[in-house]
């Protein structure tokens, strides 16, 4: 079945803010040891490997995970990124061509054998979310340098105390409809609120700041997603475990048909919200929330123009 409409706007959404709009969250680790796992192994029949750390917050945390896609850096300052993700021509995992692809990166995760020499790419999988290496058994990885999301980010609520702050939650309720033309054709005008739950004030002025800017007289395109999103539902890359060419599995950014421009962010509006750390569950039950201590929302209407001709 299709994704609909409001689907693919919300996916739309997300990968904005958290590939675009928040690119500049993300924090580096080095040398990190791979620790073998037999009862993935087993399961998997493969060779499974994890990242060990304990630092907080945790890169495997729910919604952060490692990065997906290469930066364009900037040739006069190797430091700052131009773009956060490439786009270039070549194969989707299901072998049709498109001229708007994202490879898989190949600078992001760097895995190491025990004598600090570099295992190719093609050697391994990466599980994304949960920071796994995954091979034949051909390499034997011993450790790995990463990047990783820095925020969290989330599309339901469930979700925002399985993971420690920073906490960005998207949350699109209603919608409205109206016509924009005569003859054939739709506004749409869906109701977003971005909450955003951090560890002290200042990394929550900072992350309200860049997110604001980010919507604030901004557009982003509908992706059609013919094939899926970015990662499989085991957190590879998607077409990776069936092909070990990155550049026959590009993730393609062809744009929705019908939408008129891309998506408009308008109405954008932000607010601090103060709330009691004392949060009652029930008359017996009071639980102390420190998510609640750092918490602003950003609001805004998302207007998509759609030609029904």
């Amino acid at each position: 079945m299709e994704m609909t409409l409001a689907r693919k706007t919300d996916l739309s959404l997300y990968y904005y803010i958290k590939d675009r709009v928040l690119s500049d969250f993300i924090e580096k680790e080095e040398d990190i040891t791979l620790s073998y796992i037999p009862e993935l192994s087993c399961r998997y029949e493969s060779e499974v490997y994890v990242a060990s750390t304990e630092m907080i917050p945790s890169p495997s945390d729910r919604g952060r995970g490692l990065v997906y896609f290469d930066c364009v850096v900037d040739p006069y300052d190797p430091t700052h990124c131009l773009s956060s993700y490439v786009t270039t021509s070549g194969y989707r995992a299901d072998g049709v061509f498109t001229s708007t692809g994202t490879p898989e990166q190949s600078d992001r995760v760097v895995v190491y054998d025990s004598l600090g020499n570099v295992i190719s790419g093609t050697e391994y999988i990466i599980d994304y979310i949960d920071g796994r290496i995954i091979t034949s058994g051909t390499v034997v990885p011993a450790s790995v340098d990463y990047y990783f999301n820095y925020i969290s980010v989330v599309d339901e609520w469930a979700a925002i105390e399985a993971s420690n702050p920073p906490v960005v939650v998207i949350d699109m309720s209603g919608a409205d409809m109206m016509g924009y033309q005569l003859g054939a054709g739709k506004k749409i005008i869906r109701k977003v609120d971005i909450h955003v739950f951090a560890s002290d004030p200042a990394e929550r002025n900072d992350i309200v700041e860049t997110i604001f800017n980010g919507l604030y007289l901004k557009s982003a395109p509908i992706y059609s997603f013919p094939i899926g999103s970015v990662l499989d539902y085991d957190g590879t890359f998607f077409g990776r475990k069936e092909n070990m060419d990155k550049n026959l599995t590009l993730f393609d950014r062809s744009v929705e048909s019908g939408i008129v421009g891309n998506m408009i962010f308008e109405n954008v509006s932000s607010r601090h919200v103060s709330l009691p750390l004392l949060m009652t569950r029930s008359m017996d039950e009071v639980m102390l929330s420190d998510l609640n201590a750092y918490r602003s929302r950003i609001s805004f209407d998302l207007i998509t123009y759609v030609n029904t001709n």
